[in-house]
C-alpha cells in the first residue's frame, strides 16, 4: 500500500505532514509527500489513499487530481476554515487507523466538467464562475439548458456549482445549502440586476451553457482561472469522475453547518 501526502506549504502543515508520513511508515506503508503549488501535480503512482494537510484550497487540488486518479482522500485541518478538511490533527491519527482498518466507507461526491468550445477544462469539485472583467461595470450573459434558452441574467456573472460547493461562493452569493449526497448543479446569478433572477437547481443529466456578448473571466474551484473572448461558449456538466472522500465519522453534515458557519445560531 502506497499513500500520497498532498500538503500545505506552510509550517504546520508541513510538520503535520511528518508526523503521519512516520505513524504510516512505522506500520510498514509507503508515503509519497508532495507540496502543493499551483499548477503543479503529483506523479501518478498506484496510491491506495491521499491524505491532504491543509485547508480547504488544498483540500480543493488534491481532490481534483485524487478523482481522476479514482484514489479516496481524506482532509486534515491546517488552514483557517476547514470546511472539507473536517479532520483535526489531534484525532488524525485514530481517523487514518479505522480507515486502514476498513471501518469507514468514503462517500462518492459528484464534480463538473467545464469546456471552452467545446475543449475540455477541467473537472472540479465546488464550483466554475464566469465573471465580469476588473473593469467591466456589468456582463450580458445568456444561458443554456440542453440547448434551450433558460434566461438571460445582467450582472456580476454567474455561478455553477456542484451540491459541495453550495456552502462556498454559492451561498454567499444567494444559492441554497444543498446536501453533498445529492446530485444537481446549482445555477447562482452573481448580483443580478433584476430582481426576478433566482438560483435555480439543474438536473445532474443536463448541460447548462454560458455565453457573453462582453470579455468575461472564467474561475475554476477559485484556484484557476482564464480569460474567455465574446461569444465564446462555456458548457458545464456532470462529471463523469466523482470525488471520493472519506468525512469525519463522528460529525455530521449538519454539525459541522453549525460549528463553522454558525448555521441556526
Amino acid at each position: 500500500m502506497k499513500v500520497l501526502l498532498f500538503v500545505k506549504n506552510s509550517p504546520n502543515a508541513l510538520d503535520t505532514a511528518e508526523s503521519i508520513r512516520k505513524f504510516l511508515e512505522d506500520k510498514g506503508i509507503g508515503v509519497k509527500i508532495f507540496i502543493n503549488e499551483p499548477g503543479k501535480a503529483p506523479e501518478e503512482e498506484n496510491y491506495k489513499l491521499t491524505i491532504v494537510i491543509g485547508g480547504d484550497g488544498t483540500f480543493l487540488a488534491g481532490a481534483r487530481f485524487s478523482a481522476v486518479q479514482g484514489i479516496p482522500v481524506l482532509g486534515i485541518n491546517e488552514g483557517k476554515f476547514g470546511f472539507l478538511t473536517e479532520v483535526d490533527r489531534d484525532e488524525c491519527f485514530s481517523i487514518i487507523q479505522e480507515i486502514l482498518e476498513g471501518k469507514l466507507r468514503p462517500q462518492k461526491r459528484m464534480m463538473i466538467s467545464a469546456f471552452v468550445e467545446d475543449k475540455l477544462i477541467g473537472h472540479y469539485l465546488n464550483d466554475v464562475v464566469l465573471s465580469k472583467l476588473s473593469l467591466a461595470r456589468m456582463v450580458d450573459v445568456e444561458a443554456f439548458v440542453d440547448g434551450e434558452f433558460m434566461v438571460r441574467v445582467y450582472g456580476d456573472g454567474i455561478l455553477l456549482s456542484t451540491p459541495t460547493g453550495s456552502t462556498a461562493y454559492a451561498l454567499s452569493a444567494g444559492g441554497p445549502i444543498v446536501h453533498p449526497s445529492l446530485e444537481t448543479i446549482l445555477f447562482v446569478p452573481i448580483c443580478p440586476h433584476t430582481l426576478s433572477n433566482r438560483p435555480v437547481l439543474i438536473p445532474p443529466n443536463l448541460e447548462i451553457s454560458l455565453v457573453s456578448s462582453s470579455p468575461t473571466f472564467l474561475t475554476l474551484d477559485g484556484q484557476e482561472g482564464m480569460e474567455v473572448e465574446p461569444k465564446k461558449k462555456i458548457t458545464v456538466k456532470k462529471s463523469p469522475y466523482y470525488c471520493t472522500l472519506y468525512t469525519h465519522p463522528r460529525r455530521s453534515f449538519f454539525y459541522i453547518l453549525r460549528e463553522k458557519l454558525r448555521w441556526g445560531r
